[in-house]
């Protein structure tokens, strides 16, 4: 009797001090698409905008994320679309979530281009670059 009384308390006490536990996930969604971008949308708080850096040779995805505070998803896509607009010389930077951000805008062939550019922390070396974007892209982008 004691050896099985010894044998269910080793039983019940390894059930229930496990190595494995499940946790829980914030649903994530991609809300925008293109070719090398996307925009994913984390719950109902959060964004992250994810671009391949052209600057590498592997094309890994680089991302920067921001709280949907205030709307500002609707407020970074008036940023990109005011620069389109502009066309600024200098480019436009931005601050998500820590991450300094800078949208480049050039001109070719009288078509006006956005680039994405950030160092990340990881490597603060080197900077992260995405491919050009065009104003319709950037609609698509953000479902407009």
């Amino acid at each position: 009797m004691k050896k099985l009384l010894f044998v269910a308390a080793l039983m019940l006490s390894a059930v229930s001090y496990s190595q494995i536990e499940f946790i829980e996930t914030t649903k994530t969604e991609v809300t925008g698409k293109i070719e090398y971008v996307y925009l994913e949308k984390i719950g109902n708080e959060a964004y992250n905008f994810y671009y391949k850096n052209i600057n590498d040779p592997i094309h890994e995805y680089v991302h920067f994320s921001f709280k949907n505070l205030d709307n500002d998803i609707e407020k970074l896509y008036q940023i990109i679309a005011k620069g389109f607009e502009e066309s600024p010389r200098d480019p436009y930077k931005i601050k998500a979530n820590g991450e300094v951000v800078w949208l480049k805008y050039t001109k070719e062939e009288g078509v006006t281009l956005l680039q994405i550019q950030q160092y990340v922390s990881r490597d603060p070396d080197v900077m992260t670059v995405s491919k050009l974007l065009t104003f319709n892209d950037v609609n698509k982008l953000f479902n407009k």
